[in-house]
């Protein structure tokens, strides 16, 4: 199998929040139909489970990614339900690496904070979701992203990423942010991963 058609391999290993059983589909298969959907620019689940069904496409997941199954939009919801964060972005994270010639090295990464608007009329929400992402400016590509609880905690949180993709190692890169993460400690985190910043001053 060419390595383009590995992707399941990167979420086979994906962590969950409670066990399971029972499912003809696992987590890491119901992953790849949802990331294929959203390359192929479908919007939501609902859409990619449509997709999923089409005779071509189920044929196409069965030949290349050994899916043979795909579970309806209900079962497909709770597969991704039981997904663990901090496990799905690694798992993430080292799909995209396998992109990279020579993985993240030496390269862009610009750290931003974003609202998710439409978050805050769903009822599973407090409030709106505030998530700092790591993207690789070179590719114009998101590398990593952490959820925050607000838009005030996104200070800690970009510590808290830049130690998770250390794990991946960014040694020489160059790690930009807005003028909020002009900090001593956020500084530091970056040096110890071994990597450069440039960081903006206000006032």
């Amino acid at each position: 199998m060419d390595k383009t058609f590995k992707i399941t391999e990167y979420f086979s290993q994906v962590g969950v929040v409670k066990e399971h059983s029972g499912y003809f589909c696992s987590v890491g298969e119901a992953l790849t139909v949802v990331i294929l959907g959203s390359l192929c620019g479908l919007r939501n689940t609902s859409q990619i489970s449509q997709w999923s069904k089409d005779k071509h496409v189920s044929e196409f997941l069965a030949k290349h990614f050994g899916i043979l199954r795909v579970p309806c939009y209900y079962w497909l919801l709770c597969l991704l339900r039981i997904i663990e964060p901090k496990s799905l972005n690694e798992c993430l994270m080292r799909w995209t690496q396998s992109f990279l010639p020579s993985g993240v090295k030496s390269l862009t990464l610009s750290f931003d904070g974003k609202t998710i608007r439409s978050t805050g009329k769903m009822d599973k929400f407090d409030k709106p979701l505030h998530i700092v992402s790591a993207h690789i400016a070179e590719l114009g590509i998101t590398f990593a992203s952490h959820k925050t609880d607000d838009e005030s905690n996104e200070i800690p949180a970009m510590r808290e990423l830049i130690e998770l993709i250390a794990v991946m190692d960014i040694e020489g890169c160059i790690v930009v942010a807005d003028a909020i993460h002009c900090q001593k400690e956020t500084a530091a985190t970056i040096i110890k991963a071994k990597a450069d910043y440039i960081l903006n001053v206000k006032g």
